[in-house]
């Protein structure tokens, strides 16, 4: 295990695309200094975790090594700085304006229409 201090990842273990992309990082880096918290089997409250649930699930959130809490993009940002390969990423979006709000967007679009999310819902209005 690395010596760096850990972030903790709250993911949304009922979205399909979301377990999948989980289970990548995992493989690629099993020793990263990442706590894997899935919300659909423990729900975060506002009290522990700062946030609430509809809020996790329309964005990724992360909780970095200070304690400070990542959302949306900056989320992926902190999580793939302990990603092999996907570091290269981190520095190129945070540099250019440009590419992270095109990044940003496609991403805010994504979530809105992810597989999970949208069954989520609508199984929570039919009961």
């Amino acid at each position: 295990m690395s010596s760096a201090p850990a972030i903790t990842v709250f993911f949304d273990g009922y979205c399909p695309v979301c377990r999948r992309e989980v289970a990548a990082y995992r493989r690629l880096a099993p020793d990263a200094p990442v706590i894997w918290r899935d919300i659909a089997k423990a729900a975060p409250t506002p009290e522990h975790d700062g946030f609430d649930l509809a809020a996790a699930l329309a964005l990724l959130h992360v909780r970095d090594a200070d304690g400070c809490l990542r959302i949306g993009l900056d989320a992926h940002l902190c999580l793939w700085q302990h990603l092999p390969g996907w570091r290269l990423l981190v520095k190129p979006l945070r540099r250019s304006a440009r590419l992270r709000n095109a990044v940003d967007a496609l991403y805010r679009l994504f979530t809105h229409y992810r597989p999970g999310l949208r069954r989520r819902v609508r199984e929570q209005r039919h009961g």
